[in-house]
């Protein structure tokens, strides 16, 4: 996709990276850069590095690095243009229209597009559908809030959304793949029928994926759109998209368990209140919700299952950094119905009374979630949970409450402690790239390329005694090639390499500043001598490759004897002691 340069230069000269950043990931200042946990992969110490002088970031954990268009393409996973739009708007840049449309729409542009296009017919149906409308009046869901929520309804017809679509020029590929047809008897069906239908928004409050529930008992009562380009379920909060700026205001989020809950709560008046997908939480809506808050209430059923829900999401959003309170309702409850029985003020009561994680765990030594008196076994599903905590502080603070709650002598808590620390942890299974191992790459490589981004007026020396065959590694060789090409500049550079290349040069451009650190091939002491560097790396590099060529002409004169070819042997014979000379 080509822009020109011009107005991304534009873009990054306006926006301050920390700035950017900092809306998704806290960060603390370090010297000159900016440090915090990556998002990209799990880590309990930081190694994620923000530089305002260079505006780029680069993670030590993950290899991930890139600059402000890189890091909303792959946090938001956004397509580039998309991350263009936004950071423009931010910027307060305005792109020329052939900017715009001289991009051809991929895949997610048109399943943003079909569902924005699904979602007004849902509506109109509803208008159209008097059963529906008094379901959602006996609900207690009155106008203002079904278009706060965009609800709509989804007649129960064979096919009247997939006319409705394809009138619209959408073909068949793209619809299915939106999740909103299935294969039938006759032909396809639309999957949502006869529903209420509940839009699920991105946190741009963009409509990616549709949630139907049934007005009877009819099974399944719920039924979600399938995971798709724009939508993974693991990634996204009902409601968030109408919480966060109550979430910043209140200074904590609630989470509640499905649709009605979310809807029934912000309609009387608790709008920092959100819900995971028919899915237990996972450490990506931790991050999420981190972006506005460190405080998390659990508000679940008081049930066998509601209390295995807050224990799962406990442990989830304790491993995330959040502070975690939990509140199990009385039984038979959900916040829909206890809020249209009892009123605001009672809930707002009950939030109050929202226990401690210690309190939720010990609280629970008395049903049928433990064996009656198994304290054992309480103190050891609770230090599951605390051991989870990134913070030391927290985890201390947490080992005393849970002493004195159960009436065991601290030391005994805090070697249990140590006990679940030794077991070796398995990685969250929602968390990408756990554990990731970077790939070693030649030395002498990564030198010569430090030395061209610290020491420019170096570049055209190394080009002319350098070429990209001297280069071993396939990324090294490409970033060289780029360099030489004329690309030096690293805020040009950095938008025409591809993943790999970018997160190495990232790395670089922090490292080089640490380059008097590079030690020599016949010295122990530190150097910065930039002209040294370069004169061993070029010895090494011309000594790698003389033997790589005797290797290559050892197997020719072999072949060669083998053939009895004397002439050929001869020529062969004089090329490598020519070589040898020259070692």
């Amino acid at each position: 996709m080509s822009y020109n340069s011009s107005p991304l230069e534009e873009i990054k000269s306006r926006l301050d990276i920390v700035d950017v950043i900092s809306e998704y990931v806290p960060l603390k200042k370090t010297g000159q850069n900016w440090k915090g946990l990556c998002p990209f992969h799990s880590e309990k110490t930081p190694s994620f590095i923000v530089s305002p002088s260079k505006q780029i970031y680069h993670c030590f954990g993950c290899g991930s690095g890139g600059d402000v268009f890189t890091f909303l393409n792959k946090y938001e996973n956004l397509s580039f243009k998309e991350s263009l739009d936004i950071l423009a708007k931010k910027a307060g840049v305005q792109l020329k229209k052939f900017q715009r449309d001289t991009v051809i729409a991929g895949e997610r542009e048109n399943l943003l597009n079909l569902h924005r296009d699904a979602i007004v017919f849902y509506q109109e149906r509803l208008k159209q559908k008097p059963i529906a409308m008094n379901y959602l009046k006996n609900r207690g869901i009155n106008g203002e809030i079904q278009k706060l929520f965009s609800i709509g309804y989804s007649p129960d017809l064979w096919d009247a959304l997939f006319s409705y679509l394809q009138n619209k020029g959408y073909k068949i590929e793209i619809i299915k793949r939106a999740g909103l047809i299935a294969p039938g008897s006759r032909g396809y069906h639309d999957t949502f029928r006869n529903r209420i239908i509940f839009p699920i928004f991105d946190l741009r409050g963009e409509v990616v994926a549709f949630g139907g529930r049934v007005m009877d008992d009819s099974m399944p009562k719920y039924l979600n759109s399938p995971e798709t380009p724009i939508f993974s379920k693991g990634r996204i909060l009902y409601g968030l998209n109408l919480a966060k700026d109550s979430i910043k205001k209140t200074g904590f989020v609630i989470f509640v368990e499905g649709y009605i809950d979310v809807i029934t709560t912000h309609m009387y008046g608790f709008a920092n209140t959100v819900a995971p997908l028919g899915t237990a939480l996972t450490q990506e809506h931790g991050k999420l919700i981190k972006r506005f808050t460190q405080e998390a209430l659990l508000v679940f059923d008081g049930d066998i299952s509601g209390v295995k829900a807050a224990k799962s999401g406990v442990n989830i959003l304790l491993e995330g950094g959040l502070n975690v309170k939990v509140l199990l309702l009385p039984d038979g409850e959900d916040p829909d119905s206890f809020l249209r029985k009892r009123g605001r003020d009672a809930f707002g009561s009950l939030l109050k009374k929202a226990v401690s994680v210690v309190d939720f765990f010990v609280m629970q030594s008395g049903d049928d979630s433990y064996p009656k008196g198994d304290i054992a076994l309480v103190a050891h599903d609770a230090l599951g949970a605390i051991s989870k905590i990134p913070s030391s502080v927290l985890q201390g603070y947490y080992v005393k409450l849970l002493s004195e709650r159960l009436k065991i002598n601290e030391l005994f808590i805090r070697e249990e402690l140590r006990k679940i620390r030794k077991k070796p942890q398995r990685e969250n299974k929602h968390m990408e790239n756990p554990g990731v191992q970077l790939k070693p790459r030649p030395m002498d490589e990564i030198y010569l390329l430090q030395l061209i981004l610290q020491f420019p007026e170096k570049s055209y020396e190394i080009f002319d005694a350098v070429s990209e065959e001297d280069f071993e590694d396939p990324v090294t060789r490409a970033l060289f090639k780029k360099m030489k090409n004329g690309l030096t500049d690293y805020n040009i550079l950095i938008t025409k390499c591809e993943e790999e290349e970018r997160n190495l040069l990232t790395g670089l451009l922090f490292k080089s500043e640490r380059l008097s650190g590079i030690r020599t091939e016949d010295s122990e002491t530190e150097l910065a001598d930039p002209e040294k560097i370069f004169r061993d790396c070029l010895k090494r590099l011309k000594s790698k490759k003389r033997q790589i060529l005797l290797y290559k002409l050892q197997d020719e004169i072999k072949s060669a004897e083998l053939e009895k070819n004397d002439g050929l042997l001869k020529s062969l014979l004089q090329e490598k002691q020519k070589l040898l000379k020259e070692s």
